[in-house]
């Protein structure tokens, strides 16, 4: 029946046991150490040079079995942590410890220690990890004989304990096989065989038991607790799904007898018993299952807050309805699920085979229609399944081309289907510029010249793509440069040079007037009378284009200099410069006025004065110039003369 009942309700209910301070239970505590709750004890603080001891005030008869679960803590710092803590059996009394590297156990005989030794001391041989050990008589060297068993790591995977972390201890002693057996979360570390009443004990069988820790030159938090830790487990198989009840059997640990359990089973539903009936949620969802437990000291436990999940059935669904031999062969799980992860796929081909793969590679090889089941399981153990009848059809094989053109001529594309039994029901085309078309013939004329890399792929009438291909087209535009008109001196050879390097083009030099090859990009001129050329470029895909280079013939080599400017900025004689005919190399050409003050300079054989000095307009009169350079021969010379600047 469901309970409306609180946590809290139920703890009030139990009202035999203190719910708040703390129980006074059968320990004696010595040195440093306090007791942190009802079940947990601080055996040594976070200072250096400290012990602290806890014993049990009533003895144990060590000719009877006991099995003894403690949670136990070695505190947080590992590279400067020290020393450990022991769980030890011993007849002296309830007032013993020590500080420093004897973990309290030192100097206690006769005794026996179950060590978690969290420092290395080299003169006790200690190995280099945290690590456990069973010794005897207070003596704590590893290669004493009274070492008994040990030491190994004191965490199966770690080497060490210093975690922050709390650690399921257990001691457990077969008085009849006389064996004692040490796990640490639930996995076993060391076994020691012997008679410890007459071993170790000389004949007495009764024994004080408690625990030790110790800090020296380094220091931890040291604490332990008579193991009071709620949990919860399932059976094998349990499913957790909607509509199906859920089943948790309590899988606490205790170092005493559980007297209580308190579940809240996240849905409003509440139980005291030691396993809750089997419970049906109302609904798929996340629930957050609570557990509290006591035992026969008192002492109530923490509250366990265990995540829960009731899952929702999966929606099972997959794609493609067409496979495509030589093509899209896999399949593509597109199942849903509203609450749980999915974890498990089942596909089933129709013909023995099946596959266990999320989006498995179907294994059909021929053509027809295929009835796959898929059937999906969630983590929670919830089941669907769905079937469908799958087209396997062919792949179509394609090929195409598209023209060269030049710029602002439409290229035409074509594809081919090279597998006429598999009809085309479309074809894509992708430009190479973010364009597309479609159609098996389509047109389009491009924005730019370029290298464009074009791809195509079709799509069968049973909607089977083909595999993409792609096909280069090449968009020319031709620009005929014959280079800046030019002067040279009759006879001086000219180099002509089309400024464009492309050697799929054909040259034409027209007329062929002094020229010795007229069809290359770059022909030598030999005049002796002005000339124009005209320049024609013509591409492989037709394009064409024209341009000229007009050439004046100058006797030489010499420096023409005029005797006379107007720099009046009307377009007519507003700069003085040199015609140098035949002269390729200027050393200077220079203008001073009639005080001898150099009013300008240059080396550039396209160098002008245009009546400025300094920024400032020069005033009429005349003045004086002087050029020189090295003719095409290779021979220097210079003239010089005057020019009448007029305003």
């Amino acid at each position: 029946m469901k309970q409306t009942l609180t946590l809290a309700l139920l703890l009030l209910l139990a009202g035999s046991f203190q719910l708040s301070g703390q129980i006074q239970l059968p320990y004696i505590l010595n040195g440093a150490a306090t007791q942190r709750t009802c079940n947990c004890y601080i055996l040594t603080p976070d200072q250096q040079t400290t012990s602290g001891t806890v014993w049990n005030k009533n003895k144990i008869n060590l000719r009877q079995s006991f099995n003894y679960v403690f949670d136990v803590n070695l505190g947080c710092k590992d590279d400067n942590g020290a020393d450990g803590i022991g769980f030890i059996l011993q007849t002296k009394g309830t007032n013993l410890g020590a500080t420093g590297q004897g973990i309290g156990f030192k100097g206690i005989s006769p005794s026996l220690g179950v060590i978690i030794d969290t420092y290395q001391n080299n003169d006790e041989n200690d190995p280099p990890f945290d690590h456990l050990a069973i010794q005897m008589d207070g003596v704590t060297d590893h290669h004493s004989s009274n070492n008994l068993a040990g030491p190994v790591t004191a965490l199966e995977s770690s080497n060490n304990i210093e975690d922050c972390q709390w650690h399921l201890f257990r001691i457990q002693w077969d008085a009849v096989r006389q064996q004692m057996d040490v796990s640490m979360d639930n996995v076993l570390r060391l076994t020691l065989n012997k008679d410890l009443v007459n071993d170790i004990f000389g004949g007495d069988a009764e024994v004080y038991w408690g625990f030790a820790g110790s800090t020296g030159g380094y220091s931890n938090l040291q604490q332990f607790c008579a193991a009071l830790r709620p949990a919860f487990n399932f059976d094998a198989g349990q499913i957790f799904c909607d509509g199906t009840p859920i089943q948790f059997k309590d899988y606490s640990s205790s170092f005493g007898a559980i007297t209580h359990w308190w579940w809240d089973l996240g849905d409003g539903t509440f139980s005291a018993a030691p396993q809750p009936p089997a419970h049906l949620y109302p609904s798929a969802g996340h629930y957050q299952v609570k557990l509290v437990i006591a035992d026969n000291s008192g002492c109530i436990s923490d509250t366990l807050k265990a995540p829960f999940i009731v899952g929702a059935y999966p929606v099972a669904n997959f794609a493609p309805d067409v496979l495509c031999l030589g093509g899209r062969m896999t399949m593509s799980d597109q199942t849903s699920i509203a609450i749980g992860t999915l974890k498990k796929w089942e596909w089933d081909w129709g013909d023995g085979t099946t596959s266990n793969s999320q989006n498995p590679l179907a294994p059909y090889a021929t053509t027809g229609a295929r009835n796959i089941r898929l059937t999906v399981t969630s983590e929670q153990g919830c089941t669907n399944a769905v079937e469908k009848s799958v087209l396997v059809s062919q792949t179509p094989t394609i090929n195409g081309n598209g023209e060269n053109v030049c710029l602002g001529s439409s290229t035409h594309f074509e594809g081919v289907n090279l597998t006429p039994a598999t009809p085309i029901n479309s074809w894509h085309w992708d430009t190479g510029n973010q364009a597309t078309l479609t159609g098996i013939q389509p047109t389009y004329q491009y924005p730019d010249t370029g290298h464009y890399l074009v791809r195509l792929y079709a799509v069968s009438n049973d909607g089977c793509p083909s595999p993409e291909i792609n096909m280069p087209v090449t968009v020319t535009a031709v620009y005929a440069r014959a280079g800046r008109d030019t002067i040279v001196a009759s006879g001086q050879p000219l180099q002509l040079q089309a400024q464009w390097g492309d050697d799929r083009l054909q040259y034409t030099w027209s007329p062929a007037t002094g020229l010795n090859n007229p069809y290359i990009p770059n022909p030598v001129a030999l005049l002796h009378t002005d000339q124009t050329y005209r320049l024609t470029l013509v591409s492989p895909e037709g394009c064409r284009d024209e341009d000229q280079i007009n050439v004046k013939v100058y006797k030489g080599p010499e420096f023409y200099v005029p005797n006379a400017f107007t720099p009046n900025n009307d377009g007519r004689n507003d700069v003085f410069r040199v015609i140098a005919a035949g002269v390729p190399q200027l050393d200077f050409f220079v203008v001073w006025d009639r005080w001898g003050q150099e009013v300008f300079r240059s080396s550039n054989l396209t160098g002008d004065w245009d009546g400025t000095c300094q920024g400032h307009t020069a005033p009429a009169g005349t003045y004086v110039w002087m050029v020189q350079g090295v003719d095409y021969t290779g021979r220097r010379f210079s003239r010089k003369g005057t020019v009448t600047l007029i305003r």
